[in-house]
């Protein structure tokens, strides 16, 4: 199977030139209010990205070679604090690379150069022994942090930990459930719950820590330390002000770029709210590395203090379709979807520089397709018009939720929004909550609610699989024990370039954090294993259709691709990904 990837994104600010975004944002980096028509820069470079990319090809990119860092530390600053450092933790944004990039290493890697799923220290290759069963090969001479050695047996509680989906490990919203078997010393098998034809690229996601610490450590431990396989070692994270991290000496490369022995030793990483804090930083010398600075950033940074990439995602709001009054009728949602006016917010915050989005996803990602990712038009005469037929009642109010500082400009994107849904009869307020408040709203969805109805029959969670019947008296049982949200801001992703993540994440009764359940004859859940189970067309047809069902009743409230905008010290070598993940042993100073 061949996945076209990133050729048609349509993405100007995907992997842009900075040349080309800093004459294109000149007249754009002082933003105008919402409302306000702003000029569309011209003359912006587009990245085109291969067109053909193997699934898996476990071969891997030379490292480069007599490779020496003039200087042997480096600071890093990000927009906000990480939540946790487990690797099998969800933890959107920038912030997640903190410790799942550079002090973890996954069984697959998505390469940088031409996107080829590669071995990575933990592997060192892979073949499938049937529809529903991939064998992978393990690296030998490999230590996790604490001194404990990697092999299969020592892969285990990590994989049987990641193999089920009601613990809130980022992994099954990729691979799916799955169970490891041991081979031999070296050599495990995947057996998925069902068939799995692009396992090796969802292995992404698939992380490891040493079994001994997982067996003693506490709940705090298992959450905010970590004893990974990566290039770094977490040596301190002293809360509210930093993480360090060191090189780990006992790093054994893999033989692609991205997992050679770090040549900077000490690594701090920092965390500041504003963009604008965080690009006068990277000017006073105070940091060598910032991101997401913004557009703004482009009129006050040098040229060689820039550089810009994409993130692989789009920046939507989960809405509560299950349980809120007035969110759970498709016609309200589909007047907000034509309420809000996506390209003057652009416009207006971000220089027009990015495109607005009818989906999760972009056109060359599986499953989707021209329609099914097609803006949202403004036409607010047609969403007060929905809203009648709807019989919406505006005495239930419509909170939007969400975090101050997951990317620039957020306030302004929650207040435009706001303001375009009150114009047409909505009455919305805006909630800004500390992101640990805003991870435990998102994860009182539907999937807690199936676990609660689980065990009150008398059954296991963890062991037992949810009948359609424990998914309908969930929706009907209206919410889980737990407080939850009515719209909750989030940047989703789609690193895997397949919206088998997304429906397998977002559309499944099972997930915690999905705000969209359908267990009718038929629907959406039963739609769910036989799409993943494809591959080529069939694949494409079937995960197109639930991408079309997601747009067409508008599932999530859709706005815009997210680029990144880094402010560097210009000695500093890094050239940015296409999805925003950071190994910083792939850094050095130029004298």
């Amino acid at each position: 199977m061949v996945l076209k990837c990133l050729a048609k994104h349509g993405l100007a600010s995907l992997v842009l030139l900075v040349t080309g975004l800093a004459v294109a944002c000149g007249a754009a980096a002082t933003a105008t209010p919402a409302g306000t028509k702003a000029p569309v820069p011209t003359n912006t470079p587009v990245f085109v990205a291969p067109t053909a990319i193997p699934v898996q090809a476990p071969t891997a990119t030379p490292l480069p070679t007599a490779l020496v860092s003039a200087r042997d530390s480096i600071t890093l600053v990000v927009n906000e604090e990480p939540l946790r450092m487990s690797p099998f933790a969800t933890q959107g944004g920038i912030a997640a690379s903190v410790g799942h990039d550079n002090n973890s290493d996954p069984l697959v890697w998505r390469a940088a150069d031409d996107l080829r799923a590669v071995p990575t220290t933990a592997s060192e290759g892979w073949k499938q022994m049937g529809p529903d069963i991939w064998r992978f090969n393990l690296r030998k001479g490999v230590k996790f942090h604490n001194g404990e050695p990697w092999n299969a047996q020592a892969a285990m509680p990590s994989l049987d930990y990641q193999g089920v989906g009601n613990n809130d490990n980022r992994s099954y919203s990729n691979t799916g459930g799955f169970k490891a078997a041991l081979v031999d010393d070296y050599t495990i098998d995947i057996k998925c719950d069902q068939a799995c034809p692009i396992l090796p690229d969802t292995g992404f996601f698939l992380q490891f820590s040493a079994p001994k610490f997982m067996a003693a450590a506490t709940k705090e431990q298992f959450e905010r330390g970590i004893q990974g396989l990566g290039p770094y070692k977490l040596v301190k994270w002293d809360p509210g002000v930093s993480i360090t991290q060191e090189a780990n000496a006992d790093y054994v490369p893999a033989g692609s770029y991205e997992f050679q022995k770090p040549l900077i030793k000490n690594v701090k990483w920092v965390w500041r709210g504003e963009p604008t804090v965080m690009t006068a930083m990277i000017q006073a010398g105070e940091a060598d590395m910032a991101w997401d600075t913004g557009v703004d950033s482009i009129k006050v940074l040098k040229k060689e203090q820039m550089k810009s990439g994409s993130s692989a995602e789009v920046y939507i709001f989960w809405i509560n379709t299950l349980w809120h009054p007035e969110l759970k009728k498709a016609k309200v949602r589909q007047a907000m979807a034509a309420a809000v006016n996506c390209k003057e917010i652009v416009d207006a915050l971000y220089g027009g520089l990015t495109p607005c989005r009818g989906s999760t996803v972009w056109p060359g990602v599986t499953g989707a397709t021209t329609e099914n990712t097609k803006p949202y038009g403004y036409n607010p005469t047609r969403a007060k018009q929905l809203l009648a037929e709807a019989n919406y009642d505006p005495k239930n109010v419509i909170k939007l939720t969400g975090r101050a500082n997951r990317i620039p400009k957020q306030q302004e994107v929650y207040e435009s929004v706001q303001a375009y849904l009150k114009a047409v009869g909505m009455n919305v307020e805006i909630n800004v909550v500390e992101a640990s408040v805003r991870n435990s709203l998102r994860q009182c969805a539907i999937g807690t609610a199936v676990n609660e109805v689980v065990a009150a029959r008398g059954a296991d969670p963890k062991t037992t699989k949810a009948t359609r019947e424990d998914m309908q008296a969930a929706l009907d049982k209206g919410g889980a024990k737990c407080p939850t949200g009515d719209m909750i801001e989030t940047p989703i992703s789609s690193e895997t370039l397949d919206f088998g993540r997304n429906a397998l994440y977002y559309l499944n009764c099972v997930r915690p954090q999905s705000f969209v359940c359908d267990p009718s004859a038929g629907g959406l859940q039963d739609q769910l294993e036989p799409a993943l189970a494809a591959s080529g067309a069939e694949r494409q047809k079937l995960l197109a259709a639930m991408n079309q069902r997601a747009h067409d009743d508008v599932l999530f409230l859709t706005l815009f691709d997210l680029p990144v905008i880094y402010a560097v010290n210009a000695k500093l070598q890094y050239t940015p990904r296409f999805d925003r993940r950071v190994r910083v042993n792939t850094m050095w100073f130029k004298p």
